[in-house]
């Protein structure tokens, strides 16, 4: 017969467990405090960390006038996700975005062509097929105060034609 009622020791020589329920269940709400506190620290600590995207700024330098205007053709930029295309002594920045689900899309010999759903446009970036829902938009060019050429992706031009831009002009 064990020498109290709740014990787990039912040896002969009435000798009790070193560990009774009550310590067993004391060490499980401590252990479940330490976690919980632990759970608290690090929400304040991921809190407390700065909450910052990683995003390229909307206006860019895209080079030296003379360094741009030496080119002729079109060059992507993956890091802005641009087209910058120069034909005799213009300039002009076009998106890469495809205005349906915004997948980057491809330069073809007849334009452009998104490889996600298949949403096409001509080499002025018009929609010619696709669920492309509107054309890519054009970027403003413009000189920027250290001389170089940038580039304001906050400011969309909609008309090919106003989008180039000229040293002469």
């Amino acid at each position: 017969m064990p020498r109290y009622r709740n014990s787990l020791n039912v040896d002969k020589d009435n000798k009790d467990p070193s560990m009774t329920r009550r310590t067993f269940l004391s060490l499980l709400g401590v252990g479940a405090l330490v976690g919980a506190g632990h759970l608290v620290g690090a929400s304040l600590v991921g809190f407390l960390y700065p909450n910052a995207l990683k995003t390229p700024p909307s206006v860019f330098s895209i080079g030296r006038p003379k360094d741009v205007f030496a080119s002729e053709g079109r060059v992507f930029n993956p890091k802005q996700k641009c087209f910058i295309i120069v034909r005799s002594g213009k300039v002009r920045v076009q998106t890469a975005v495809c205005t349906h689900l915004g997948c980057t899309v491809n330069a073809v010999e007849t334009g452009f062509s998104c490889p996600c759903h298949g949403s096409t446009y001509d080499l002025e970036g018009l929609n010619t097929g696709g669920p492309a829902p509107s054309p890519l938009v054009y970027f403003q060019v413009f000189r920027g105060a250290s001389g170089e050429l940038m580039v304001d992706k906050s400011r969309a031009i909609n008309d090919p034609g106003a989008a180039w831009y000229s040293e002469t002009a």
